[in-house]
């Protein structure tokens, strides 16, 4: 956690300098021959925030709050995604009719699927409004696999564009807040997570209004929207109008309430995953065994997360109150018990353990899900319609055989991000989703004439607890000014490095995670970034650096690389 002085300095002088940044990036990229850029998905559905973003992304500079900055999006990355839910009969065939009019007018593929979500909730058992979001968001993932592919470049540069705005964000909150959600809940929804960026939070949905209406432009209307039967419209129509009388400025309090609680959800969430990872015995697909004593001496508030991150991870669908965190902890501090969760879920306490696994049940729901996810694929697959050369069908069944529409988690709450094969290039700037659901990412930072980089680097890797560091761009292999990447896999058979502090020595990378308490069961899902595949090491992720990649008087580019579960880092790009 950085200070209070740490964290606006890095604010305030790296914010303008990221906006340049981008801004030259934006530029340049446009002008570049020859050159692959990864795509830019637009998720359109029609109505007004949607086609905002749509006509926004073609015309105007867009932070995407990756820390780059108002950059322009070259026009040939963009590539819309329209998903017909078939929930609304004429009205939806039209709205689809309309997407890939106003897409075909403006030259921006557009890939239409329709999806039959109701009867996919209908044999899932799930509410409809959750599995059409999970379908999108999973439609979404697949496509940008698919067209970084076939132009060959790494999925973890594509980029996914949501049009939700602050009044999203504002009932979001009021949703949550009437569930009962704890600080993950109150954290609304995030600006950026994993592909997923969300450029319009700042706006409302009148002002956007507003700007389509200056620009004569068009959109649908969805009849849904004003049904107070779903809780979000009766949020919108009936409740947020009440407070807004009191509070003109109520969706923007709301949203900084938001921002803050994220930062603070972040932090403690780094905290909990960490407390994890040191506490796990035992951990396979089906069960997850934890040291109960080490758990039960753990700060409750750190606990409590622990045991949430634990259920996401055997079921990204468990949703847990209170009282089950509650049952789990009693039984923890009385070292024997049992304790019921969620989807049949339980945590069993005996013999200074503490076994989270399925019942039998469970068993069955997760091979039906399975089934499930293999039905939407080919249902999804069969039913595209593609407007442009992507084909899209096979954007959605090129991946089935990985787990098809429901393998990809969605950005929703309740669902995880997807997971990539352990052995992965990390693209500088970009970001890599690990399969045990923390994020590595990366970026440059210059340095200024005169900067004492030397004890900047060393205050951010104390102030960061070794989950962010920076180090020496140009050791590191990376270009200074085009960027590069690195190689992320597991540990190897007789891996070496020189660990930042030893001046030097060698030291086997298995002692290394012995010493920092990683059990032997954890130690080949150990994040290890090489400066190519067969290159030495950079950083055993979370643990040490390589002092060969150190800072030092001479650096002129910092590379920022940062480990970090569930969110985003603590708005590190700012």
């Amino acid at each position: 956690m950085p200070s209070v002085h740490a964290y606006f300095n890095k604010k305030n002088v790296l914010a303008a300098k990221d906006q340049a940044e981008g801004l030259r990036r934006g530029q340049a990229e446009g002008s570049r021959r020859g050159q692959v850029a990864a795509p830019v998905i637009l998720m359109v559905s029609g109505g007004a925030d949607s086609m905002a973003l749509l006509h926004m992304a073609v015309t105007e500079p867009l932070d995407l709050g990756d820390g780059a900055g108002l950059s322009r999006i070259a026009k040939e990355r963009l590539h819309v995604l329209h998903v017909n839910h078939l929930l609304r009969g004429e009205d939806a065939d039209a709205d689809q009719h309309f997407v890939q009019e106003t897409c075909d007018s403006l030259g921006v593929p557009c890939t239409a699927l329709r999806v039959d979500v109701a009867k996919f909730a209908q044999e899932r058992d799930g509410n409809v409004e959750d599995v059409g979001r999970r379908v999108r968001y999973d439609a979404a993932r697949e496509l940008a696999q698919k067209l970084c592919t076939e132009q060959g470049v790494s999925r973890q540069k594509a980029k996914i564009l949501t049009a939700h705005t602050a009044d999203d964000r504002a009932e979001t909150f009021m949703m949550n807040v009437m569930h009962g959600s704890g600080m993950s809940g109150l954290a609304s929804i995030p600006r950026h997570r994993g592909l997923i960026y969300r450029p319009l939070l700042d706006y409302t949905h009148d002002q956007l209004k507003d700007w389509l209406k200056a620009r004569t432009l068009d959109w649908h209307e969805d009849a849904t929207n004003t049904d107070t039967h779903y809780l979000r419209a009766y949020m919108r129509h009936n409740v947020l109008p009440l407070l807004k009388a009191r509070n003109p400025m109520l969706v923007q309090t709301v949203c900084k309430i938001a921002d803050l609680m994220t930062d603070e959800d972040d932090y403690l969430e780094m905290k909990a995953a960490r407390k994890l990872r040191q506490i796990t015995l035992r951990k396979s697909e089906s069960s997850l065994v934890l040291d109960a004593l080490k758990l039960s001496s753990t700060d409750v508030v750190i606990a409590r997360r622990v045991v949430r991150i634990v259920a996401r991870q055997l079921i990204p669908e468990a949703w847990l109150e209170f009282k089950h965190v509650d049952a789990v902890l009693e039984a923890v501090a009385a070292g024997v018990g049992v304790a019921n969760l969620p989807q049949n879920l339980e945590a069993r306490v005996r013999l200074g353990t503490v076994t989270f696994s399925f019942t039998d049940a469970a068993r069955s729901a997760v091979g039906a899900a399975a089934a499930f996810a293999a039905r939407s694929a080919v249902s999804a697959a069969a039913a595209v319609t593609a407007r442009s050369a992507v084909g899209a069908a096979a954007a959605v069944a090129g991946t089935a055989g990985a787990g098809g529409v429901a393998a990809a988690s969605g950005e929703p709450a309740g669902t995880s991000p997807a997971a990539v094969t352990f052995g992965e290039h990390l693209a500088v700037p970009g970001m890599l989703e690990l399969a045990d659901g923390r994020v590595l990412s990366a970026r440059i930072l210059p340095v200024e004439h005169g900067f004492d980089v030397v004890s900047y680097a060393t205050a951010h890797s104390q102030e960061w607890l070794g989950e962010s560091v920076l180090l020496d761009a140009r050791t590191c292999g990376v270009d200074p000014v085009h960027g590069g990447s690195l190689w992320v896999s597991g540990p190897e058979a007789g891996d070496t490095m020189q660990p930042l502090g030893m001046h030097g020595q060698s030291k086997k990378i298995s002692d290394l995670l012995g010493e920092a308490g990683v059990p032997v069961e954890s130690r080949s899902m150990m994040p290890i970034v090489r400066t190519n595949i067969r290159g030495h090491v950079v950083w055993v992720a979370g643990i040490r650096p390589d002092e060969r990649v150190k800072c030092t008087q001479d650096t002129k580019q910092l590379l920022e690389l940062n480990i970090y579960s569930g969110h985003k880092p603590f708005e590190r790009s700012q």
